[in-house]
């Protein structure tokens, strides 16, 4: 049983999310404060760490693909899992699962503005959840990085990153497919280095 886990979280099996479970687990992460990050927050607890469907390592790559694809990067982590979990309709499940509490709530808060846009409970979204909405961001940033918060080349690719994108401004799309270029390269000095190790444990 703890080879099958240990095995499943360094990506060599994954665990099948039956539609019923690809719908609840995209539900609960539609319901998620803090836009994009809390979504992602939601989506790697229920898919990394409680049902082990994909490693960490999977789940960042995907997450790095939905920020090069053009649209909405929670969108396109619902098509790439629903389709991975449940084909075409999979995607279609998971599509509507995550939109579907967005466009209730948006539809609610829309009517609930039109009517007390004059009320003094408006004055208080600054001070209240606004604040709170924030703290909730900042922790998921945090726990979807503590992996990556060590002496190691993907911190010094990060901290590049973030140097790139903060002083010079440059586009976030270059600098991630630089990254990509970057981690294509690292990729292949791992897998001949991984090559090499394996003929040398076989003679």
């Amino acid at each position: 049983m703890k080879k099958d886990e240990d095995r499943r979280q360094r990506g060599g099996d994954t665990a099948r999310l039956t539609r019923g479970e690809l719908f609840s687990i995209f539900f609960k992460a539609g319901l998620a404060f803090g836009g994009g990050l809390g979504i992602l927050a939601v989506l790697e607890d229920e898919l990394v760490s409680k049902r082990r469907a994909v490693s960490k390592e999977e789940f960042l790559t995907i997450y790095g693909i939905g920020r090069v694809v053009p649209s909405g990067t929670m969108t396109a982590l619902a098509i790439a899992y629903g389709y991975k979990f449940g084909g075409m309709l999979g995607t279609v499940i998971a599509l509507a699962a995550l939109a579907l509490p967005a466009f209730v709530l948006t539809i609610i808060l829309t009517v609930a503005y039109h009517y007390l846009r004059n009320s003094r409970l408006f004055e208080l979204i600054p001070v209240t959840i606004m604040p709170a909405a924030l703290a909730l961001i900042v922790v998921a940033a945090l726990k979807l990085g503590k992996d990556v918060f060590r002496p190691s080349r993907e911190l010094a690719v990060a901290c590049a990153a973030f140097a790139l994108a903060l002083f010079p401004r440059l586009n976030p799309a270059l600098i991630l497919l630089a990254g990509g270029v970057l981690g294509a390269f690292a990729l292949r000095n791992v897998e001949e280095k991984k090559d090499v190790d394996a003929k040398e444990v076989g003679k």
